[in-house]
């Protein structure tokens, strides 16, 4: 059995970081309509329904970013609590750094709210997958060592008989 595959010996409850990173993903998902920074439809001045969002492409880019990364953090999430494997963790890792600097590179960190929103929750999947790859590695190198340490218990080679 690998290190990842018995990272938590018993309960599958015990893997807090996966049922957070869900938890972070629908947050993510639903955060452009909670936080209304969504691609909605504002009236215009005129008056003129259908008029672009409030900040524009920025807003739709915020949105959009959030709609998919949220998805695909609860999806990964829920595949990470349902059998636990390494690249599971390390996508949310690259995840949580590309929320972290999605507001320059999609050109929407001037809109306050999508900003910190992708900034607090980029950094939160980041520690989280980070938490859980620490975890899995002193779990590695412990079951290494006890592994080490019993290495003399086990006899080498049948036991002899005495001589008749």
């Amino acid at each position: 059995m690998s290190s990842w595959q018995g990272r938590y010996a018993g309960s599958r409850s015990s893997n807090w970081q996966d049922w957070c990173s869900f938890i972070l993903g629908v947050w993510l998902f639903i955060s452009p309509w909670v936080l209304q920074f969504g691609s909605a439809p504002a009236a215009s001045p005129a008056g003129a329904p259908g008029a672009p969002p409030p900040g524009g492409l920025a807003a739709g880019n915020a949105a959009w970013n959030a709609w998919v990364l949220g998805v695909i953090i609860a999806l990964v999430a829920i595949a990470a609590i349902r059998e636990v494997l390494p690249w599971e963790e390390w996508v949310n890792f690259v995840l949580g750094i590309w929320l972290f600097i999605a507001p320059w590179v999609l050109s929407f960190s001037g809109l306050a709210k999508a900003s910190w929103d992708h900034w607090i929750v980029g950094i939160l999947v980041f520690l989280l997958s980070l938490s859980s790859l620490s975890m899995a590695r002193t779990m590695r190198v412990s079951t290494r060592a006890d592994m080490a340490a019993h290495a003399g218990d086990r006899p080498t080679s049948p036991p002899r008989e005495p001589p008749a």
